[in-house]
């Protein structure tokens, strides 16, 4: 069915929805999953510390869904990447892969029915997408 459970995340509450019932996902299939954060600073050149600090951002994110991932018992990938976040979840995933989404994430604006990064990896993906209701 699906060879790879991609759970992306920008640390957020919201997206820990969509994270939480990809690993369930995950475990119910026996699969791995794979989180992934997606640092973006555009075409804007940035300093070492504010580099510094969005990688330990990330990270910290990252913790978050591996602690997560343990107690469910799934084994997980974390990745991080740099760029458009629409683009690096797309890009990383297969045809085969499931990606979990949550509908809103920590960005503060409110798209009239989902969050633009979800919207934008819903258009692009090649793989099926579960969007997970991300807002209280």
């Amino acid at each position: 069915m699906y060879r790879r459970i991609i759970v992306p995340t920008d640390g957020s509450e919201f997206a820990m929805k969509g994270v939480k019932e990809g690993l369930l996902m995950a475990k119910s299939l026996d699969r791995p999953a794979t989180a992934i954060f997606v640092i973006e600073v555009g075409d804007i050149r940035v300093s070492e510390h504010i580099q510094q600090t969005l990688k330990k951002g990330a990270e910290k994110a990252l913790n978050e869904v591996e602690e997560e991932a343990k107690k469910i018992g799934v084994a997980l990938e974390k990745k991080i990447f740099k760029g458009a976040p629409y683009k690096k979840i797309t890009d990383y995933a297969d045809n085969d892969d499931i990606i979990y989404i949550a509908s809103h994430g920590s960005s503060g604006f409110r798209e009239l029915f989902m969050g633009s990064t979800t919207d934008r990896v819903l258009k692009r993906a090649n793989c099926t997408v579960a969007v997970v209701k991300g807002e209280e």
